[in-house]
Parts: structure tokens; sequence; C-alpha cells
């Protein structure tokens, strides 16, 4: 079971495909409310001025509706945990470790203090970077639509991967294949 915090819900929804990205990953995906309500928006190319971006509302309830996506509700031991890593990390990402750690599951997540975090206490943990990697192996998608996806991230959800991540040189070389 996977457990996604909203950096890397925002990323994945902006790559575009969501309803056939995380089920080629092959595993459970959840997500807390608190997440869902967090995930406020990416950016669109605006249709009057394609110069200019405009704010799109992110949309989960296809995800959810379709069981990409499930609601995670956390148990009292849960909130209990949350509220001693809410002093540490944004609440999003304090609610999904706090589940992942209790539960056993892999934290979602590129938030460098949650990811810090989450190792100190043996959560496993994936990238933003790596889902995509395993998702263009598994898919084999065409190299050409791997860069489109990642460039939706970065243009779209104003995501650049920091150099601490797995898979960020991967990530960088598909984006501009100059760099390797």
């Amino acid at each position: 079971m996977r457990i996604v915090d909203a950096c890397c819900t925002i990323n994945l929804y902006a790559a575009g495909n969501l309803l056939t990205l995380l089920p080629a990953l092959g595993a459970e995906w959840y997500i807390t409310e608190i997440v869902v309500r967090e995930s406020g928006f990416i950016l669109e190319v605006d249709p009057d001025d394609a110069t200019k971006f405009i704010k799109e509302p992110i949309d989960l309830k296809p995800a959810l509706e379709a069981g990409v996506l499930q609601s995670c509700i956390a148990t009292d031991e849960e909130l209990a945990l949350f509220v001693e890593l809410a002093a540490l990390v944004d609440d999003c990402e304090a609610m999904s470790l706090a589940i992942a750690q209790n539960r056993g599951w892999t934290l979602a997540t590129d938030d460098r203090k949650a990811r810090r975090i989450a190792g100190e206490r043996k959560v496993p943990l994936l990238s933003t970077p790596e889902l995509l990697k395993q998702w263009a192996t598994i898919t084999a998608a065409d190299v050409g639509d791997v860069a489109q996806v990642l460039h939706n991230i970065q243009t779209f959800a104003r995501f650049q991967p920091n150099s601490s991540l797995p898979e960020v040189d991967w990530w960088r070389a598909m984006v501009d294949p100059t760099t390797t």
C-alpha cells in the first residue's frame, strides 16, 4: 500500500494522466482528506492568451470514484502521531507520514523534511522522479511521451526535483538529453 502526500499528488495530477499513471504502477494508492483539500490547483495555459497561465482546480473526484485513489481515514493512534509530526512538518505530510508509519505503508513525498523524518522512522519512501521512472519502465513509454509528462509536471505543478531526490539524474536527462 502507498499513501501520497500533497506535493506528489499535485505533481502526478499535473502529469495529465492520473487515471492511467497510478494503475500502471501496480499498487493500491491512498490519500487523506487533508491532502485532497490542500491539493488546490495546477497551472494551465490560458485559452485566451497562450503566453499566460491560469489556475485550474485539482479535481481528484474521478480518481477516487474510479478507485485509482482511495480515501484513508486516520485511526486514533494515527491522529496522536499526526499531532506529534505536525510540529515538525506541514499537516499534509504529517498526516500521510503518520498513517504510513503506523500501517507500514510506503509514503510518496518530495518534501525534504518529511523524507528525512520518514527515513529516521524507517518509513519506506518514493519520490515523484522514482514514480515517473517506474511508470516509464513498466509501460515502456516512448521517450517523447516521458519528456512531455515531466515537462507537464515542471510547467503546471512548478516542480523541479531537488538534487537529493532519487532518480533526479534520470529526470534531468529525460527533460534535457543534452545534460547527459
